[in-house]
């Protein structure tokens, strides 16, 4: 009696696992870094052999069927051995990343020709990890970025990301004015550890910040019905007689018994009998007790 030997299908080769940066200040030593646009998408893990590509999300997740387009520029292009770490990148009408355009892409398992065609996306590769067999995690950050833009990946669907060695603060001024959500600083001697957050790679993100004045408050509920409930805030809008407090929005959380007594006591010295926003009514207002802006 013969049997029928079944050889058993090739492994499916596990991915990187992506190396992650920590969160901190622009770094004083400026020279020892590069500098990265943090992009606003996907962290994708971008491996193609022998015609072979696939795409994996940061967790290890199979998002190949996902962007067609990047699969196809890769079996397109003749370096078939590499694998890229960069993040998947849609365009708003402006031309800058946005991810409320990608979420469009994010979840649907075989988009159809008309989605990839209205909402199209790019792969922005920032490390390479292997070329042509040899694996270059152990290699610094700066000879696997030589090697990477020797690569010269350029395309509608894929690039090499730009990386600016020395001044960290005009990149970041850069991505502020550019809209972007900040840098990535890479120290030039890293290696590449997958999996590992290290504080040889920091995230700095662009901040908005805003001057609040306190305009009033509303009555307390509860424990807190015998002092106010939430601070109504406003900001300045104008100069000189066109000056007006525009109504912002409220807060009422994070207040101890200490904040809350010290808050309350401030405040009821400067009540007055009209508001001082320049709307007749605070969106939302329920009975409120006015002060004046402080």
């Amino acid at each position: 009696m013969s049997r029928t030997i079944v050889a058993p299908e090739p492994a499916k080769r596990r991915p990187y696992a992506p190396m992650l940066a920590t969160s901190g200040p622009l770094p004083h030593d400026a020279e020892r870094y590069a500098f990265e646009f943090k992009w606003d998408g996907v962290r994708c893990i971008f491996q193609a052999s022998s015609g072979q590509v696939r795409l994996f999300s940061r967790e290890g997740t199979d998002i190949t069927a996902r962007y067609p387009e990047l699969a196809k520029a890769a079996r397109d292009d003749p370096r078939q051995t590499f694998v890229l770490d960069g993040e998947i990148v849609a365009l708003d009408h402006k031309g800058r990343p946005s991810f409320a355009v990608l979420q469009q892409r994010m979840h649907t398992a075989s988009p159809p020709p008309s989605l990839v065609s209205s909402v199209p996306v790019t792969y922005f590769a920032f490390d390479l990890l292997e070329s042509a067999g040899r694996t270059l995690v152990a290699k610094t950050y700066e000879e696997r970025r030589r090697l990477l833009e020797e690569l010269r990946f350029a395309g509608p669907h894929w690039l090499t990301a730009p990386s600016h060695r020395g001044d960290g603060k005009a990149v970041l001024a850069a991505t502020r004015d550019q809209g972007l959500e900040g840098v990535v600083a890479k120290a030039l001697d890293s290696p590449y550890r997958p999996g590992v957050r290290s504080d040889q790679w920091i995230k700095v993100k662009n901040r908005n910040e805003q001057e609040f004045v306190v305009g009033g408050w509303t009555r307390g509920q509860g424990v807190r019905s015998t002092t106010f409930g939430a601070l109504l805030l406003g900001y300045y809008r104008g100069t000189g007689r066109a000056r007006r407090l525009i109504y912002a929005g409220r807060v009422g959380t994070g207040f101890d018994d200490a904040a809350t007594e010290r808050l309350e006591t401030a405040l009821k010295p400067l009540r007055r009998a009209d508001s001082p926003f320049s709307a007749a009514e605070v969106p939302g207002r329920q009975p409120a007790r006015r002060a004046a802006a402080t």
